[in-house]
């Protein structure tokens, strides 16, 4: 390794990487953007002052919209892993700057629900793509002793542009707002391209000069040292055998999958996505100011959407700390955590509607809403993937994880919770 230090890494040996991490993290903001676009954008769609020529949306039409963005990330996940093993994960996620425009011109020209739908359904289509490539590019650009911080970057952008899209909503009209988030699709598409592809690239192409100025790119070195040459050159080699073992373990045979350790890992993935959704993470981010509006609470809707970003952002923060002290306990106390944030709510909500008098309580939804979007950052949310990618024999985990599996069951699981038709009936509730 060229760092002197694993623990203590110099900045000029990863600058690189980080300035690297940035550029690949702005279309994770973008996500976010378009993702926290839908929950403040509801309340317009739902008005009778909905651009929509087709009028306020139904519950049938809320659903499907709700859903579109699950079945999205699903086609997307299959096809971005296909292109992060064929044109390398930086290609396979620079392409993806042409759904995140395309979300907000159909938002911005879109007067009836089939825009809407079909924005949506690009949304996914922005997730799906960079839990390949986004994530792989990092992973193989990064040195080991910061790989974990670096990734660690790749949930707290997209809950920044899930916050930026909250605040957006408290200032700025709905048919202003793509304006403002159209603009990082468009710089990172072309400040990605300024970037190398990754060395592991080159070298699976043969191209071997083009791998070696790749990683003295990444690695922050100039060549005029003979020392840092030397340790470059270690490196190289060692990347080398990395990606031959690579190839060589990616020719599994169909047994591989079907033996007690395989079955238990995707047992497993099964078992945590499932439990995931439990928590009602997604339900709450993407219907979060229509919750809020039958909850009663007095605090104005924007800022509660925004204060519920704000914990999220906290939560993904504070992830890696209780991960490095307790460990895979942190998901338990996740969802203990959460089924005390959910059940409180519940029973706020059902006094609330059977007439009892709670005006004194209508703090209660915020700090539950609040309290499980932070307990579920700082523990699933960050830790499930990991844990997941875990459990399965590393001869098979990385082919896994580039084409997206543990995704794809996280996103299956997502459709059936979001295309339950008329799942809350809002205008009963309301």
């Amino acid at each position: 390794m060229l760092e002197n230090s694993e623990s203590h890494p110099k900045l000029s040996n990863v600058k690189n990487q980080i300035y690297a991490t940035i550029i690949a993290n702005i279309i994770v903001i973008s996500f976010g953007s378009c993702v926290g676009w839908f929950s403040p954008a509801l309340r317009v769609l739902l008005s009778d002052e909905t651009p929509l020529k087709t009028g306020p949306l139904t519950n049938e039409k809320l659903s499907w919209i709700g859903a579109m963005n699950s079945f999205g990330a699903l086609c997307a996940t299959f096809i971005s892993g296909f292109l992060s093993i064929r044109l390398g994960s930086k290609r396979a996620m620079t392409i993806l700057a042409l759904p995140a425009v395309t979300v907000w011109i159909l938002i911005y020209f879109g007067d009836s629900f089939y825009h809407i739908f079909f924005a949506r359904f690009a949304t996914g289509c922005i997730g799906g793509g960079f839990q390949s490539g986004v994530i792989l590019f990092v992973a193989e650009i990064s040195n080991d002793n910061i790989r974990g911080r670096l990734g660690s970057v790749i949930p707290l952008a997209r809950n920044t542009g899930i916050l930026l899209a909250n605040i957006a909503a408290a200032v700025v009209d709905y048919e202003h707002r793509p304006f403002i988030f159209v603009v990082f699709p468009v710089i990172f598409f072309i400040w990605i391209n300024f970037l190398p592809s990754t060395p592991e690239y080159y070298l699976q192409c043969g191209k071997v000069e083009e791998a070696k100025r790749a990683l003295m790119f990444y690695k922050s070195v100039d060549g005029e040292s003979s020392h840092e040459t030397s340790l470059l050159q270690s490196e190289f080699e060692q990347i080398q055998m990395i990606e031959w073992e690579r190839k060589r373990s990616a020719k599994i045979q169909p047994k591989d999958y079907y033996n007690r350790a395989a079955l238990k890992g995707i047992g497993t993935a099964i078992a945590m996505v499932w439990l995931f959704q439990s928590t009602g993470f997604y339900i709450i981010v993407n219907y979060a100011s229509l919750i809020y509006k039958i909850s009663g609470t007095t605090l104005k809707i924007e800022i509660s959407t925004i204060v519920l970003s704000v914990a999220q952002i906290l939560g993904g923060l504070v992830a890696t700390r209780l991960g490095d002290t307790f460990g895979r306990k942190t998901t338990l106390i996740s969802f203990f955590g959460s089924a005390i944030g959910l059940f409180t709510f519940a029973i706020h909500s059902y006094l609330r509607q059977n007439q009892c008098d709670v005006s004194h309580y209508t703090w209660v939804p915020e700090v539950c809403l609040s309290f499980v979007i932070f307990i579920s950052s700082a523990g699933i949310d960050a830790l499930a993937n990991t844990f997941v990618v875990e459990s399965f024999p590393p001869k098979v985990s990385y082919l896994l994880i580039s084409t997206g599996f543990e995704d794809q069951t996280w996103i299956v699981a997502r459709i059936l919770n979001d295309s339950n038709k008329c799942s809350y009936q809002f205008d009963r509730l309301a």
